[in-house]
């Protein structure tokens, strides 16, 4: 008989077994499946020093057995003092802003996986689905939620890069951010920056705003950033960003304020800020030239669209005298901003009453 005090595993939904099984059966009618490769170790050149702000000398392990909670983590070595980016789909992202930033960051960089992890660990697939798509041939290919950590060299930039991206998970929050924190921790960052993107009464004809906060007051001063005083429910960026300062890393959030009457997943001038907003902190963003062409042509498509609704460009002009007086919406990182806090700014607005 178990002790009571022994740990016990929480229950998961029969779903969780969805992807083993499926990819286990062999029958000839099932939909082909699609599992994560194995990351392979990234040449990275020891002994590279570690400047500006790093953390302390880790006291674990630099990579952990195969599967341990579901995590496969591959060694890297010899990043200079890299700067950790976080980006999650779910609680602190608006439809894509920050995961396109991460992956940005990823494909400019020609960055290289070196964590994996299962998602049978942490997701219920009735709550957050597969997805099934048409590839060549006709024949469907399953994708299953993702969440992975990529490594980069740049050398035009005074620091490394790490980037953490994927899907909010349904279960096991403390381990989940817990193995990603060690890991991390393991790589001396020089900085940790969590991405959020958030929806807020500012329009799109102007600069999104974006904002920071960190609780070290040398980190806030060096970038301009105040304390974060949100109090309150959190996503799995809350939980990562605590992990973290268990380990002693610098920490720092950036939040961009998306126009929240723009009902699309991907916001190209909002994904810019927030790249825009880690250039002080890595040195140097590859591939924001193209990144500003896709932001022009995403502006043009917008106004084509609004032009000839007239309470949206009443809206719009409301939203930009208000830019202009100073009034910019600023979203803090983790607060949560409801449908009708947005509703009562839009009625306040039209009614000539923004303050």
């Amino acid at each position: 008989m178990a002790s009571p005090s022994a740990p016990r595993r929480p229950k998961r939904s029969p779903s969780a077994s969805w992807r083993r099984s499926s990819c286990s059966a062999g029958a000839a009618t099932a939909p082909p499946c699609t599992t994560a490769a194995a990351p392979s170790a990234h040449p990275f050149p020891a002994g590279a020093s570690v400047a500006g702000l790093s953390a302390p000398p880790p006291n674990h392990t630099t990579r952990y057995d195969r599967s341990v909670d579901g995590f496969e983590v591959s060694p890297v070595e010899g990043l200079r003092s890299p700067v950790v980016v976080l980006a999650f789909t779910g609680w602190s992202d608006t439809g894509t802003v920050t995961i396109d930033a991460a992956r940005h960051l990823i494909e400019a960089s020609n960055a290289e996986r070196f964590i994996t992890v299962d998602p049978e660990e942490y997701f219920v697939f009735t709550e957050t689905r597969p997805e099934v798509r048409l590839v060549e041939g006709g024949l469907r290919e399953i994708t299953w939620p993702t969440n992975e950590a990529w490594a980069a060299r740049l050398s035009d930039a005074s620091h490394d890069l790490v980037a953490i991206t994927g899907t909010e998970p349904n279960l096991r929050w403390e381990p989940f951010a817990s193995r990603f924190a060690s890991a991390i921790a393991a790589l001396q960052p020089s900085l940790v920056c969590t991405l959020v993107a958030r929806p807020a009464a500012t329009p799109h004809t102007r600069p999104i705003p974006v904002s920071g906060s960190a609780a070290d007051a040398a980190l806030a001063r060096r970038f301009g950033f105040g304390p974060s005083r949100y109090q309150g429910p959190t996503g799995i960026i809350g939980v990562l960003h605590d992990a973290m300062r268990k380990h002693g890393l610098p920490l720092v959030s950036v939040a961009a304020s998306v126009p929240h009457y723009l009902s699309v997943d991907e916001n190209p001038p909002a994904t810019l800020a927030l790249l825009r907003a880690l250039e002080p902190m890595i040195g140097y963003v590859p591939g924001l030239d193209e990144l500003q062409r896709e932001c022009s042509a995403f502006l043009q498509r917008v106004e084509e669209a609004s032009s000839g609704d007239d309470q949206i460009v009443q809206y719009v002009r409301a939203l930009e005298e208000q830019y202009q007086e100073g009034d910019a919406p600023i979203v803090e990182p983790d607060t949560e901003l409801s449908a009708d806090d947005v509703l009562r700014d839009v009625e306040d607005l039209l009614r000539g009453d923004g303050s």
